[in-house]
């Protein structure tokens, strides 16, 4: 759901294997997790080409994104179990003083937030401080319906809740690129959006920003801590992220500018400022590198975050109340939804993803899930609407996909 006003603050999030659809620092052992490339022997039939594979198609699209200028620049990495296939950066990280893109550049992730806050929900649930079939009001039992919604659903996008960020008022969305929020502000403003609902909880898929930021406050409610310490203690350092993080105000000074694209400007880009982390909140406040997001799904996969039983239910499709799937999509490349990911195969091998869109940003992560092969993608850019952009995202990741999967050989029969 793109918004049409000049300056949306966009936080969406992209399907899997189709276009994009409508939706957005530890300093524990983040290289340890990365194995020496002599340990690859063990999972490819090729030893790696030091210091890493050469993909040179997977080079021109990226390169091609650039010179188009459907963005200054982008990140992508390429992991197995672990072992960094690929790792490149191409193009401007700022494009006012020209600093370049490195796989080490963090840029916002918007809504690949999300399964980090279902994992943060299933952490509680081990604790013993909740169940994700227990009622919305239980935690906030003011919320209008509170009874009539579980976590779970909060966590499917089956809800039936609306979006506070998505089609809001624009002088909200202008204010919230410059102020912090508390958790009272933010209820009042996701109670405010009218529908409150647009279906019965149960009763359909509909992807809910205001959904996953609920969830973030009911974090924090039972926890004690914000937000980002929660995150930083439960998730990222555990899973040995090292440049990832929830900053704490929109006043942190910025490591990657995000742009749209404007061929009239004579940079060929806007400034793009993206909404405020608090207001992002559980639906999109983390800023991260395309290692650090290929790292945590290797780590939660590894069982690194959370027990067996809670990686299941994060992906297990959802099933809706009549006990037909949870569709994202349907059709050729059809798309189900676990608990904060996208659920589809490529080339017949099961992929768990999620994407995003945010002011100036997007972003892609999906792994192959009995193979632990992973793709990471960020670009600052939000797209904004410049042709091409959403079908050159498509081939980005799907050549990625494709080269990973024929170099370990698991499209073999």
């Amino acid at each position: 759901m793109t918004a049409t006003h000049e300056n949306p603050a966009l936080l969406t999030r992209r399907s899997t294997l189709g276009l994009m659809l409508a939706a957005l620092a530890g300093n524990a052992a983040g290289p340890s997790l990365i194995k020496t490339a002599e340990t690859v022997a063990a999972i490819a039939p090729r030893k790696l080409a030091p210091p890493l594979l050469q993909w040179p198609t997977l080079d021109t699209l990226a390169q091609t994104m650039v010179d188009k200028k459907l963005t200054p620049g982008l990140s992508l990495t390429v992991m197995s179990a672990g072992i960094l296939l690929y790792s490149r950066g191409f193009g401007m990280a700022n494009v006012e003083t020209n600093a370049t893109v490195t796989p080490q550049t963090e840029f916002r992730v918007a809504s690949i937030t999300k399964q980090f806050t279902a994992a943060a929900i299933l952490l509680m649930a081990e604790d013993g401080l909740l169940s994700v079939d227990d009622s919305l009001a239980k935690f906030m039992p003011d919320f209008p319906r509170a009874t009539d919604i579980t976590l779970r659903q909060l966590l499917s996008h089956t809800s039936g809740m609306g979006d506070y960020i998505n089609g809001q008022a624009q002088s909200i969305l202008t204010e919230a690129q410059s102020r912090d929020y508390t958790a009272n502000e933010l209820m009042a403003i996701i109670s405010a959006r009218q529908p409150l609902y647009k279906a019965q909880p149960g009763a359909t898929w509909l992807y809910s920003n205001s959904a996953f930021t609920i969830l973030g406050l009911i974090v924090e409610k039972l926890s004690g801590l914000a937000l980002a310490d929660f995150f930083q203690q439960r998730l990222f350092v555990p899973a040995g992220l090292a440049q990832t993080k929830i900053d704490k105000t929109c006043t942190a000074a910025a490591v990657c500018n995000g742009y749209r694209p404007n061929f009239r400007a004579p940079t060929k880009y806007d400034l793009a400022m993206p909404i405020s982390p608090s207001f992002a909140g559980g639906a999109g406040a983390i800023r991260s590198t395309t290692e650090d997001l290929c790292l945590w799904h290797c780590a939660l996969l590894e069982g690194k975050v959370l027990k067996p039983a809670s990686l299941q239910a994060m992906l297990t499709p959802t099933l809706l109340k009549n006990g037909t799937p949870a569709y994202e999509r349907r059709g050729v490349e059809a798309l189900e939804y676990g608990l904060g990911q996208g659920l589809g195969t490529f080339d017949s091998l099961k992929v768990a993803s999620h994407g995003g869109r945010i002011n100036g940003f997007t972003g892609h992560l999906r792994s192959f899930t009995d193979n632990k092969l992973t793709v990471a993608i960020l670009y600052n850019s939000d797209g904004g609407g410049a042709p091409g952009f959403s079908a050159a995202q498509k081939g980005l990741r799907t050549e990625a996909s494709r080269l990973g999967i024929a170099y370990l050989g698991l499209n073999k029969a």
